[in-house]
């Protein structure tokens, strides 16, 4: 993750086949990944249990035999629901694995119209016929064929038509236009909170970040986030402390003051109103 941006900067299989799947069945903190965004493509995977996923404004309760398509560019979070295991499983792909070398009516008609997909509206597939070809994907590429990259391939452009099909492609219209720039201003005060965590921050410094009134920001941040920008920030906050707690042995001033907490006691109040034990307990039940 690239953290001047919450652009995730890592790269996903290898420049000759730009795919890569990924096995999630932990948590990070009372998280399963926080807010970010990519270039590539993404199919959220959805093996054992269930999990809330939030794209943009809008928010899915992902169970067990269904996907979730994420669109180029889209940010998105996944939190656990209750204590319940559960497992994921992220297809990642970049655009130009199923691009078209010249420009033709396969890229014009609809890799374009996939890359400019602009609805942040939860794009499920869970119909036997279509998730059939992500099965087959987690297949083939399990197994590792000497053809399993023209087998993947295959399968994606059979989902696409499906999604095609099921799915009206909204581009930008000048209110959509005007939605992807509140998208852009939220990524924008994102990646300033979490540039600046171990910084004193105040719900002016943000607003001012953006240019917008302390009540306008407020709200404009509650009707995405789902939480108020202090909330989310304490939880960001507690959640990088108990990471912190989990892998190093520094003190708990140390780590308090990591996250930005200038208050030691308060930071010991606020991690156990958030997971119901002392930092210091917690390090003992996890150590």
């Amino acid at each position: 993750m690239n953290k001047d941006t919450l652009l995730e900067d890592r790269i996903h299989g290898d420049p000759m086949f730009a795919f890569h799947i990924y096995m999630v069945d932990y948590l990070d903190g009372d998280v399963i990944f926080q807010w970010h965004w990519h270039h590539e493509m993404e199919f959220l995977v959805m093996v054992h249990g269930q999990a809330l996923i939030r794209v943009g404004t809008s928010e899915i309760t992902l169970h067990k035999g269904e996907a979730l398509f994420i669109p180029s560019g889209q940010l998105h979070a996944a939190y656990p629901v209750g204590n319940e295991p559960f497992r994921l499983q992220a297809i990642v792909f970049h655009s130009q694995l199923v691009s078209s070398a010249t420009y033709d009516t396969m890229q014009s008609h609809f890799i374009d119209r996939l890359l400019e997909w602009d609805d942040d509206k939860p794009i499920l597939i869970k119909e036997s016929s279509a998730f059939r070809h992500i099965e087959a994907i987690l297949s083939h590429y399990e197994e590792k064929k000497a053809t399993y990259p023209l087998l993947i391939k295959g399968e994606l452009f059979l989902i696409f038509a499906y999604l095609m099909n099921e799915y009206e492609v909204k581009r930008k219209s000048p209110a959509r236009t005007e939605k992807s720039e509140n998208i852009a201003r939220l990524k924008q005060v994102l990646t300033y909170m979490d540039k600046n965590l171990h910084e004193r921050l105040t719900v002016n410094d943000l607003a001012t970040h953006i240019q917008m009134s302390d009540g306008h920001f407020s709200r404009f941040f509650k009707s995405y986030i789902k939480m108020t920008p202090i909330d989310y920030m304490n939880h960001v906050r507690i959640n990088k402390a108990a990471k912190l707690l989990k892998e190093t042995e520094r003190s708990v001033l140390d780590i308090s003051l990591e996250v930005g907490f200038e208050n030691t006691s308060y930071f010991i109040r606020m991690f156990k109103r958030k997971k119901s034990c002392t930092p210091s307990e917690f390090r003992k039940d996890r150590g």
